[in-house]
């Protein structure tokens, strides 16, 4: 009788990819399957799907943009780098110490407008108006000898520049004093700027005087 001796070849592994050829065939069709159509010099990918995280970042994209579209856009909170600077030079033209000759701030109407957004100008203006015009106009805005600040009508012109002209030169013929002759720059940039914070809240007080103007737009 003849033995044959069983090596550790001869004996197929469970699990072993060797111990199924038609299971090697399945994976092969599988890998073929996978592989996308184009190549670079000889080199072909799979076509795996991307990670969930990958996913989730790049949705995530879309839902921020958006956001930050409506924000600056739509809802209009968010100031523009432009509107910051507006706002920035303001308060510093507001807090700026040049007199007579010596260069002075340069006053506009869009550098009066983003005042009323810095909170320390329109703040430095309520002091100043406290200080000097409720003898006039009272307290609050609302008028005794001079005009009521808070409706919509403006006896010399219509706009913030305007306001600003009749504090610095003053009105030939009245109580209105030219408080440029008094008041520092600073200080008259920023009255101007609170006391057009006022128009428009329509407080009751002396009759309107001059004519109808628009609200003052933010």
């Amino acid at each position: 009788m003849t033995m044959h001796a069983t090596t550790a070849d001869d004996i197929p592994v469970v699990g072993s990819r060797d111990a199924s050829p038609a299971h090697d065939r399945a994976d092969d069709t599988l890998d073929q399957a996978r592989l996308m159509d184009h190549a670079y010099d000889g080199i072909r990918e799979y076509d795996n799907p991307l990670p969930g995280w990958w996913n989730l970042i790049f949705a995530a994209t879309f839902v921020v943009a958006f956001l930050y579209f409506a924000y600056y856009n739509i809802a209009g909170w968010g100031k523009t780098p432009a509107e910051k600077y507006q706002i920035a030079l303001a308060g510093w033209q507001a807090g700026y110490r040049g007199g007579p000759g010596g260069g002075g701030p340069s006053v506009t109407e869009e550098m009066l407008a983003a005042g009323v957004q810095n909170p320390d100008v329109v703040a430095r203006g309520a002091e100043v108006f406290t200080s000097r015009c409720i003898g006039c106009h009272a307290a609050d805005g609302r008028g005794q000898i001079g005009p009521n600040l808070t409706d919509l009508y403006q006896i010399h012109g219509t706009t913030r520049l305007d306001l600003y002209g009749t504090i610095l030169g003053g009105a030939p013929g009245t109580a209105m004093i030219a408080w440029g002759e008094v008041m520092k720059p600073a200080e008259i940039i920023a009255v101007a700027t609170y006391v057009s914070s006022l128009r428009g809240k329509n407080l009751p007080g002396k009759e309107p005087q001059g004519k109808s103007v628009p609200a003052l737009a933010p």
